[in-house]
């Protein structure tokens, strides 16, 4: 009787399946733990040490517990924006907006706080090396220079667009403020959730590309404007492939506040 074949190994950083032998992963470059077992590896690393990384998590044992959550994260944040967006339709002069940013806030920052010990090590400045950095250069080009046609394109042909800037005239807020209600904040806080809870939670349940699908489905629907659905779709795969390819929420965050910083400044100085 034949006995089975092994299970081929996978990257413990990026989750991609190994050939045999190998001593590297072909996605990341991730030294393998084949390579420490076999003596005549090599010794040389492909770029910097990757001790620092965390094993991507494997399929959950208890799929339904890891979606009861996402289930009430996200519902959560959706019947904020619900509210807040209701209020704003009735009185469009409300400061309504500092007011949504505190609630999603808080709600994520409720539901990361049990689970530190899988957020935590996604922050850490070591995640942010050179391979993260590199990373984030190639997400930033294609971002910026992609969507950035699109939104052109979009406003050229009429589509009305609400400029985050007239808040800065209603309720005389500084740029400094602005740039942190409509871009620090919204970057870290939705990246822990969207790219680090969430997507975390639908990976172990439905895989990497599914997951990844999902979550920037989930974070374009939260914005509740159709008009944007498709763009923002398409930063959630953004943030999403950083995520994956880095190991780290770092870039996702310093792309996302940057893109909703060269927002504001365009819509004040052009």
């Amino acid at each position: 009787m034949d006995s089975e074949t092994p299970p081929l190994p996978v990257c413990v950083k990026c989750g991609a399946t190994l050939r045999a032998a190998s001593h590297f992963c072909a996605r990341c470059g991730t030294r393998s733990s084949q390579a420490e077992q076999d003596p005549s590896a090599v010794t040389e690393t492909a770029g910097p040490a990757k001790d620092q990384w965390v094993p991507e998590p494997g399929p959950s044992k208890d799929p339904w517990r890891g979606l009861q959550v996402v289930g009430w994260l996200y519902g959560l944040l959706m019947l904020a924006s619900l509210i807040f967006g209701i209020a704003y339709s009735v009185q469009p002069d409300g400061d309504f907006v500092l007011w949504a940013t505190l609630a999603h806030s808080l709600v994520i920052a409720g539901f990361a706080f049990p689970h530190r010990a899988e957020v935590l090590p996604l922050l850490r400045p070591a995640t942010f090396d050179g391979n993260a950095r590199k990373k984030l250069a190639i997400a930033a080009a294609i971002q910026f220079v992609a969507l950035g046609m699109v939104f052109y394109l979009m406003e050229m042909v009429g589509v009305p667009f609400e400029r985050i800037t007239d808040d800065m005239a209603r309720h005389d807020y500084s740029l400094w403020q602005l740039l942190a209600l409509y871009s620090l904040v919204p970057a870290v806080f939705e990246e822990i959730a969207f790219r680090g809870v969430i997507f975390d939670r639908f990976r172990r349940v439905l895989g990497d590309r599914e997951g990844w699908l999902v979550q920037a489905a989930f974070f374009s629907v939260l914005h509740l404007s159709p008009v944007i659905f498709p763009t923002h779709f398409a930063m959630g795969l953004i943030f999403g492939w950083l995520r994956m390819r880095t190991g780290s929420l770092i870039p996702g965050m310093v792309l996302h506040a940057a893109w909703n910083a060269a927002v504001i400044l365009l819509e004040l100085y052009r």
